[in-house]
């Protein structure tokens, strides 16, 4: 069997530097430089979603974060109360915390921009 067929999924959680590059993103032609990205490997998934961090945010904030789904939040009220949800999250994993806290980042500097996190899963 070719190696390949084996190779892991990545999963990429973005934010959008400017609403221009929102926009970009919308029609799929935004580049890394437009973007804050998190890519996530499906072992650091694994780990996420052990700790249940997106089954949370989708009960939180009514949203649809899950395999084969494109999610965004861009709602400045559901960025805080996601942002306020991932800041609340005492995780002893180090691996755990360390993704928590990129992901974190994502969410405030979505706040910061006026943009919104994007998950493509």
């Amino acid at each position: 069997m070719n190696r390949n067929s084996y190779r892991m999924k990545s999963r990429y959680i973005v934010a959008p530097k400017d609403k221009a590059a929102a926009e970009l993103l919308d029609y799929n032609r935004a580049t890394e430089n437009d973007l804050i990205e998190l890519v996530l490997t499906e072992q650091q998934y694994n780990t996420l979603n052990y700790h249940n961090v997106f089954s949370s945010l989708n009960e939180i904030l009514g949203c649809s974060i899950e395999d084969f789904e494109d999610e965004s939040i861009t709602d400045e009220r559901q960025l805080e109360m996601g942002l306020n949800y991932l800041n609340a999250i005492n995780v002893n994993d180090e691996v755990a915390r360390k993704l928590l806290e990129k992901l974190i980042y994502l969410f405030q500097e979505a706040r910061i921009r006026k943009t919104g996190v994007y998950f493509y899963f």
